[in-house]
């Protein structure tokens, strides 16, 4: 049984992922947060895991989320970003439908994460709204996982030990990078979706993440992994970043696993 985990950072008042999650799973999800937060969690849901520090950063929760849901529980894991609404997609006359989920189809999608895992892919995702899914319905391998990622803790117990967790502002990319070139595909599923909403909305990340941070992160992530990250530039065209030179990456995820 895959377990369902979510950190959330200031937005306890705007549950986008809990919310999106059918209510004969909501019972399960677990919400990850800080210890000045656990009172205000506590108001809300019942199952709260609490980190082992305020303002930890999110590359370090990420951390204590795998040594908890890896190396102690070797359990089944799916992380969530708290700001996600969740869709069933389907492809219908080459065009994309979506739909959100409900019980029937949310179980669906925990059996494909399953049987992913089952198939040895002990790492990936569902697909993204911000990614055109032609072309990758109803999955693709060794991408990139943007917002949620799934886990095998059995399976990757071991190598979670090993790898580093702690690159803020690009850590989904640097795990996943960590993982593929050690010869560990992932699988990114496209019959179901994330919509993340708004980038930069209050809350979570934003709190501590700035154009000069971000920017950091990507140079830095470039620089572990020079082989298959590049920087590209751009300026940001809307959001609190309007009118800046944000930078971006791209990566070759297919080479990195063929390294």
């Amino acid at each position: 049984m895959i377990e369902l985990v979510i950190p959330t950072f200031k937005r306890l008042d705007k549950q986008i992922t809990l919310n999106s999650i059918p209510d004969n799973f909501r019972d399960g999800v677990t919400l990850v947060v800080q210890p000045q937060e656990v009172e205000d969690a506590k108001k809300i849901h019942s199952n709260i895991f609490v980190l082992s520090g305020d303002n930890i950063g999110i590359s370090e929760t990420r951390k204590q989320i795998a040594m908890e849901w890896g190396c102690s529980r070797k359990s089944r894991h799916w992380v969530l970003d708290d700001d996600l609404e969740i869709l069933k997609s389907e492809m219908v006359d080459e065009k994309i439908q979506k739909s959100p989920v409900d019980n029937t189809t949310f179980q669906e999608c925990l059996d494909k994460i399953e049987e992913t895992m089952d198939n040895g892919f002990y790492h990936g995702g569902i697909g993204s709204t911000l990614v055109n899914p032609i072309g990758k319905w109803p999955f693709t391998n060794n991408s990139r996982i943007l917002g949620n990622v799934f886990y095998d803790g059995e399976a990757l117990a071991e190598t979670f030990k090993e790898i580093d967790w702690i690159l803020d502002n690009a850590e989904d990319y640097y795990v996943n990078l960590q993982l593929l070139t050690r010869g560990l595909p992932n699988r990114v599923m496209y019959e179901f979706i994330s919509n993340p909403g708004l980038s930069n909305s209050e809350g979570g990340c934003s709190t501590s993440r700035t154009i000069e941070r971000h920017n950091e992160a990507c140079k830095k992530l470039a620089e572990k992994f020079p082989e298959f990250v590049s920087i590209k530039t751009k300026v940001a065209t809307s959001g609190p970043w309007k009118g800046l030179e944000r930078l971006g990456i791209n990566g070759r995820w297919k080479k990195a696993y063929g390294k």
